[in-house]
């Protein structure tokens, strides 16, 4: 039995779109010229019936079922719109002007994974405040889990987190090698285009800038590639910008969870008042990941209170980390450690906020 969504129509032409839609959505489809074949009528997952071929549809007396879609090169005329409601056509399309609903209907039709996919969103109240690193932490530690997970990077003027985990010459697909599709991106084959970083016995598939940098990511890829993680049931862990671009805002409306970084110093308050003023404006929910020690006796208390947010995880500095990081030890992987420790938190309140 086939349950692959199913095209029929008798014209060639019509054909090559109805392929070249599939192939956008990812989604490998049969194909027959037979308007009467009821055994592939009645298993398909979705029917996409060129408007000439209904009228042999229904001399076949094909039995009604959902998941119908007349297609067409033109909109529907009256006697083509009754052939359609006697088969029970949910919807008509116009191919080459709605086929980012056709895209939409084919990859509904995927079995992509589990679904309830989950993204955090990590930014940082001033340069140095461990923003990055805690975002490395999260992947490793929920990948030690036995979660999917990826990390991606938003910043295109940052040093990059395939540098932070040493995988910069890793090659594999970066942001700019991304088109903007108006379909769905399935998450395995994401994962295995990508750069990955090793982590323990398993690897963590990154999306970061390539090295020339500098590009701004298109909102429209931000969004697929927050959906397809969402549908696999991975996490992704996002490091954003401290600036305002399009891409950033885009994870932040889709974020399960955003996550304020800052020191507890004089500086670290300064830059987080700002961060938070302009993301809670916008209806961001922060909340804080504060780093000490801190050198004038500002505690955590202090400067949540400053912030009016909540305080999510105290962490403490993380011994040795920068040889680690020289050596290519992942952050997080030190299970006792202050970052996995606060990673670990992290992920409680993310699937805290998902139940």
């Amino acid at each position: 039995m086939d349950d692959r969504p199913l095209v029929i129509t008798g014209n060639e032409e019509m054909l090559d779109e109805l392929l070249r839609v599939a192939a956008a959505a990812g989604i490998e489809v049969t194909h027959t010229d037979d308007a009467g074949a009821r055994s592939a009528w009645r298993t398909a997952s979705l029917v996409l019936i060129d408007t000439a071929s209904v009228a042999t549809a229904l001399a076949a007396q094909l039995p009604r079922r959902s998941g119908v879609v007349a297609v067409d090169f033109a909109e529907l005329t009256g006697e083509s719109w009754n052939g359609c409601v006697r088969l029970g056509v949910d919807r008509a399309v116009v191919l080459g002007n709605e086929d980012d609903v056709l895209i939409d209907l084919l990859a509904g039709t995927a079995s992509a994974g589990p679904g309830g996919g989950a993204t955090v969103a990590v930014i940082s109240a001033c340069g140095g405040a461990g923003a990055s690193v805690l975002c490395g932490a999260l992947a490793t530690v929920a990948e030690r889990s036995g979660r999917g997970v990826l990390l991606a990077d938003c910043d295109p003027w940052a040093p990059g987190l395939d540098v932070l985990l040493g995988i910069e010459d890793g090659g594999g697909v970066h942001w700019n090698d991304l088109a903007a599709p108006s379909g769905r991106l399935p998450a395995d084959a994401l994962h295995r285009a990508l750069p990955t970083a090793p982590v323990g016995r398993g690897r963590i598939a990154v999306l970061c800038h390539s090295r020339s940098g500098g590009r701004e990511i298109s909102p429209d890829v931000v969004d697929v590639v927050i959906e397809s993680g969402r549908r696999a049931g991975d996490l992704t862990v996002v490091d954003l910008p401290r600036h305002p671009t399009a891409a950033g805002d885009a994870v932040l409306e889709k974020a399960d969870l955003v996550v304020l970084v800052t020191t507890s110093d004089v500086r670290g308050c300064f830059g987080a008042v700002r961060i938070a003023n302009r993301l809670t404006a916008a209806g961001v929910m922060l909340e804080l990941v504060i780093r000490g020690p801190s050198p004038g006796g500002i505690g955590a208390d202090d400067v949540a209170g400053v912030l009016g947010l909540p305080i999510l995880a105290r962490m403490r500095p993380q011994p040795h980390l920068a040889r680690d990081l020289e050596n290519g030890r992942a952050p997080g992987s030190d299970v006792r450690g202050p970052l996995a420790r606060a990673a670990a938190t992290v992920l409680d309140r993310v699937e805290s906020v998902g139940r």
